[in-house]
């Protein structure tokens, strides 16, 4: 026998010689309680996880709705007065030559 398993049926002996020190004065009911309260409510336990996901994802695609607006006006009006500079310029061009 190697000495690991000489190791280990020393241990399993002395476990089954180990007295119970368990607290068996539990009050009746006791592990029902436990059970109902674990649970929770019915059915409003995963809907507060979705709702609070929920808001969070309204709010980051809100967000990202007011960026793509801003970028998207700012984009055109900084490309329209490009292109009324760039229209002055030829006109101005072609008028001198």
């Amino acid at each position: 026998m190697s000495q690991f398993e000489h190791q280990w049926q020393a241990l399993v002996r002395r476990a089954r010689q180990a007295p119970d020190a368990r607290d068996t004065d539990v009050p009746y009911g006791f592990a029902a309680r436990v059970v109902a309260q674990s649970a929770g409510p019915s059915g409003a336990a995963p809907w507060a996880a979705l709702e609070q996901f929920a808001v969070r994802g309204f709010l980051a695609a809100s967000a990202c709705c007011v960026a793509a607006v801003a970028f998207n006006y700012f984009g055109r009006s900084l490309e329209s007065s490009a292109e009324t500079q760039i229209e002055e310029t030829l006109n101005t061009v072609l008028e001198l030559s």
